[in-house]
């Protein structure tokens, strides 16, 4: 029967069902580990009662949701109002299918590859179908008839234009030293280790594009400090106003699940995916092959924990820094990151030009060597001080915080006078 099933039905319909399943499960308990990370930040104990520790909580939101009322404001559109929630989920998890989770499992009798569709375009196609995701943000709040669900929706969309761009740069500059944009790629090429002892994994060889691509992530999953689509002070909760029930659920289940798969990326492109000290394959030519499973077991738990950390990053952020003015958040892509990231794009390109195929281990496997990755690491060191001095050289920004001038104010001295 086994071999019947292993034989017939192809790998990818096994790797969706457990991603999807994973996914869901995960999303749950991310939750309740926000809520417990919040009253870690704020001093207080969180959810307790529900449950050892506090455990069975997210069963019983999950219950809530289902048994609240289902309530639909009047003139709203009633199809695309269902429809938005709907669209943010699924593009989510269609963009899981090419996250590379494990490797590949070989064995006499079967290859198994644990990533569901192999695209030449991996990175790409993932935060092409993320980026639909902002359809269904404006679809709600278009669909609520609801002004502040409104302005929710447009502020996502004009952050979404923002951030896309030095997002795409910070792929490209990992994409020029590997050049491929195929994810299990990139981790079979991070996927051995530098002097011997030091992983190499991009974070080391390009830490500025790793701090872009972080930022960038946060306003692409509409996270804090960048969540000006909700902003309950100004516009009650934003593109989700008028939504309750099991639409909210899929809103916010949708909301963690894109955290899940941005933070596989940002593990796959520059954590070194699955790798591990111990975790390669017998081939050095090809580290992600083993016919282990207790060792493809051990990558998909360390793919798992090491995904766990950036969004635990996500969390401790949301509790830490305040949120952005509208204004602050677009100065920040326009006239911050995108220069930036324009700038290590070129840095990374000459640097590659003359350092990158220097090496006998890049020639023959496509692989940085550690003393390839010291010269990317002096250059994003230099670019970070070239920065600084640029910086202080260019122009103020136009002043916002410009004073109104109000009649009859005591703070206004010509009315004080009269």
């Amino acid at each position: 029967m086994i071999d019947w099933i292993l034989t017939n039905i192809p790998p990818w319909v096994f790797i969706i069902f457990v991603a999807f399943a994973v996914t869901l499960g995960t999303v749950a308990y991310l939750i309740l580990l926000e809520r417990k990370v919040a009253s870690w930040a704020q001093d207080r104990i969180g959810p307790n009662r529900v449950g050892p520790k506090g455990l069975l909580q997210p069963i019983a939101d999950g219950l809530k949701m289902f048994v609240k009322e289902d309530y639909r404001p009047a003139r709203v559109d009633k199809w695309l109002f269902s429809f938005a929630p709907a669209l943010m989920m699924a593009v989510v998890i269609i963009a899981l299918a090419v996250l590379p989770i494990a490797g590949v499992f070989t064995s006499p009798r079967i290859t198994f590859a644990f990533q569901a569709a192999k695209l030449n375009i991996g990175v790409l196609f993932i935060l092409a179908f993320l980026s639909l995701a902002i359809y269904g943000v404006v679809v709600a709040g278009w669909a609520s008839n609801n002004k502040f669900s409104f302005l929710g929706g447009m502020r996502a969309a004009a952050q979404m234009i923002s951030y896309e761009i030095p997002l795409g740069l910070s792929v490209l500059c990992v994409a020029l030293l590997f050049g491929t944009l195929e994810l299990d790629e990139l981790v079979a090429k991070q996927a051995h280790f530098w002097f011997g002892v030091i992983p190499a994994w991009n974070v080391f060889s390009q830490p500025v594009a790793f701090v872009l691509f972080l930022i960038c992530i946060h306003a692409e999953a509409n996270r804090a400090p960048f969540d000006l689509a909700e902003c309950e002070q100004e516009l009650v909760g934003g593109y989700h106003t008028e939504y309750s029930s099991m639409r909210l659920g899929l809103l916010l289940l949708a909301e963690y699940a894109g955290m899940i798969v941005t933070s596989g990326v940002c593990v796959a492109m520059f954590f070194g995916g699955w790798h591990f000290w111990g975790l390669t394959g017998p081939d050095p030519a090809h580290p992600e092959i083993t016919s282990s499973v207790i060792i493809i077991a051990l990558r998909c738990l360390v793919f798992f924990l090491k995904t766990l950390c950036i969004i635990f990053v996500f969390m401790w952020t949301r509790w830490s820094l305040p949120r952005f003015r509208y204004d602050q958040l677009m100065l920040m892509a326009w006239r911050g990151l995108i220069p930036i990231g324009l700038g290590l794009l070129m840095a990374t390109a000459v640097t590659m030009y003359f350092a990158g195929g220097s090496s006998q281990l890049y020639r023959d496997r496509g692989m940085l060597d550690g003393l390839t990755a010291l010269v990317f690491l002096a250059m994003n060191i230099a670019f970070i001080l070239a920065a600084m001095v640029i910086g202080r050289l260019l122009p103020a920004s136009p002043p916002t915080n410009r004073r109104i001038t109000v009649s009859n104010s005591r703070f206004n001295k010509a009315a004080v006078a009269e």
